[in-house]
């Protein structure tokens, strides 16, 4: 410290005009620090906390500082002042910057590598932020791009090509509509576009419409095709109401069209033509869920404000029980008419089922020439065909033979032929039974359907009473066969009623109904009994009292048990009058044949050779 204040006062008095008085080394010291500390305060004030910090602690080294060995010059000390080395950068400089220039100046070595290191690695990270920043701010800026150029195009061309499949290549046709889209609105142009899509002529136009629709082909109307694809595609989602008013309009629009299209000239042949191709698109594999429910729903609330009302309707639902004759030995097309049946069963119309309401009034639903017999009855009714579907051989042998020749396909191990042979049965026995489950849960909903809607109860319920009516002769010994209802039918109807009944509460069930006079399914009075006479039944008759309704419950569990009875019951013992009936006929076959050499050479040889002919013949039936 001597010599740092030696060196001071040998430079002032050096660089600096006498005084009149000497500073003593304490003195000139602590001068300096003055002059610091008053030209860092001044600096501070417009500095952060940081700077504040770094000038406390350039004071406090100074003020202990120790000069290094290798010393300045005289005239570098004094030419170099504290105050000049702060301010000498014009406050550009940060209070790092300056603390490590004035360490170097005054030669103090300790801190001179002071944050080289944190600083460093500070202006690394910057700079990765800094790209960071700008990747970000470039896809930002794309996306932006992108959203602009998307609102850029307009909402007609986009409805257009994404529901319509029109476009820049084959919207030559509708040109002139589209120059319009800024002068008229947008929902008119829309129905003139499928207005002009359904009165071109170019079947070419509207199958460049379809596009590269692999599921299409020339079997099915290319209009219709192109008018439900278009209803398809409505299910695109927009953020804008505009356009989702648009998409709404297309959907109503091809519904509309459609119609329009199946009874354009009013001649029922053509309409009864093009209904069937429809149903045809409709059962095809592609066809989404969305037309087999909410088409559909659509197609019945327009034909019930239409006029005729619900005529479009009745050719549809004709046109699916058409289908369903015709099918009723392929399983899975099967399945899904009655899954078409059962959507157009249970659209409503507030507590209405426009459908059911609409088809028990049509003369056909229980005519009296179906009256006749059973076998009448199911062939002329209107929802016969619902219950046709049958697995025995006298209703439609087909499909055990459809199923057997897809088994009969596969592969098959010749070493192992009798045990494929049953796993092929048992493969049969398998498939048939989960499809005949599937398509009688379907005609349960059905029924259902017709038993929720208040208007067609009571039309169901005698539709179902009359097959019970008209088939009591199946319990007898010998039936014959045209004059009732087949076994199929009959098991069909059985596990439907059976299904009804589940859900009714017994205690709800009037035991008394079989007994009532009046009583459609009351005990015959011409049957004998076992614990009372005649008379005595009409006593008990004639005290029994009648309530004024008859609820529904009872009816419908007594329906199920008359049904059961006819249908189960009758059908298990055939197989056991069938076996029996196949014992006596061999037993005559083997009988002459074992005693032909006695009546060969008879006179009745000619009979016996006939009644040995009749006989194989009877066996092979």
């Amino acid at each position: 410290m001597n010599e740092l204040s030696n060196e001071s006062t040998s430079t002032i008095e050096s660089s600096s005009p006498p005084t009149a008085t000497e500073l003593s080394p304490d003195e000139l010291r602590r001068r300096r620090l003055e002059r610091f500390s008053s030209g860092n305060t001044l600096k501070t004030q417009t500095s952060d906390n940081n700077d504040k910090q770094v000038s406390t602690q350039l004071s406090n080294e100074l003020a202990t500082c120790q000069i290094d060995s290798e010393q300045p010059s005289s005239a570098d000390v004094t030419n170099m002042d504290i105050g000049e080395i702060i301010f000498s950068e014009g406050g550009s400089t940060s209070g790092e910057q300056r603390l490590l220039q004035s360490q170097q100046s005054t030669g103090d070595k300790r801190s001179y590598d002071i944050n080289l290191t944190s600083t460093s690695k500070e202006s690394t990270q910057s700079n990765e932020i800094d790209n960071d920043g700008s990747r970000n701010n470039t896809i930002k800026k794309r996306k932006s791009e992108n959203q602009l150029n998307k609102d850029e195009e307009p909402v007609l061309r986009r409805i257009l090509r994404q529901i319509m499949n029109i476009t820049d290549q084959n919207q030559s046709f509708i040109n002139d509509l589209i120059e319009l889209s800024s002068q008229r609105r947008l929902k008119s142009i829309l129905s003139d576009i499928f207005l002009r899509c359904l009165t071109t002529t170019q079947t070419n136009t509207i199958k460049s419409l379809i596009g590269h629709d692999m599921n299409y082909c020339n079997q099915y109307d290319c209009y219709l095709w192109y008018f439900l694809s278009i209803y398809t595609r409505c299910d695109y989602k927009s953020s804008t109401s505009e356009e989702r008013d648009l998409i709404e309009h297309c959907r109503l629009l091809s519904v509309r069209y459609s119609l329009m299209y199946i009874t354009n000239n009013q001649v029922f042949l053509d309409t009864w033509n093009r209904m069937l191709k429809f149903v045809d698109i409709l059962l095809h594999e592609s066809s989404s869920e969305y037309l087999h429910t909410s088409f559909l729903h659509e197609i019945v609330r327009i034909s019930y404000t239409q006029e005729p009302q619900m005529k479009t309707c009745e050719i549809l639902v004709r046109a699916i029980l058409y289908r369903l004759r015709q099918t009723c030995s392929e399983a899975n097309v099967y399945i899904r008419l009655l899954t078409l049946l059962l959507a157009l069963c249970e659209c409503k119309n507030g507590n209405d089922r426009p459908v059911c309401t609409y088809l028990v009034g049509l003369n056909d639903w229980l005519p009296q020439v179906a009256l006749q017999n059973g076998k009448s009855l199911q062939r002329m009714t209107l929802l016969s065909p619902v219950f046709y579907m049958s697995c025995f051989a006298e209703d439609d042998i087909d499909l055990l033979v459809t199923q057997l020749d897809k088994i009969n396909d596969q592969e098959q191990d010749d070493e192992n032929n009798q045990d494929y042979s049953e796993y092929k049965e048992k493969q049969i026995r398998s498939i048939v039974q989960s499809q005949l489950y599937i398509a009688r849960k379907l005609m349960h909903k059905i029924v259902l359907a017709f038993f929720s809607n208040i208007s067609s109860r009571q039309a169901m319920l005698e539709y179902l009473q009359k097959f019970v009516q008209l088939n009591r002769k199946r319990t007898h010994l010998t039936v014959d066969e045209s004059q009732i209802t087949g076994d199929g039918f009959m098991l069909n109807l059985t596990f439907v009623l059976q299904q009804l009944t589940l859900p009714i509460d017994v205690e709800r069930v009037d035991l008394n109904y079989p007994f009532y006079a009046d009583n459609w399914l009351s005990i015959p009075v011409d049957q004998s009994r076992l614990y009372s006479t005649s008379d005595e039944f009409k006593a008990y008759q004639e005290n029994i009292q009648k309530p004024n309704e008859i609820r529904f419950p009872t009816e419908c569990a007594y329906l199920a048990l008359h049904i059961s009875h006819l249908g189960l019951v009758s059908i298990a013992k055939k197989p056991q009058r069938r076996n029996n009936i196949i014992r006596e006929l061999n037993s005559a076959i083997k009988n002459l044949e074992q005693t032909q050499g006695t009546w060969r050479q008879a006179p009745t040889a000619a009979r016996h050779e006939a009644q040995l002919e009749r006989l194989k013949s009877e066996l092979k039936k």
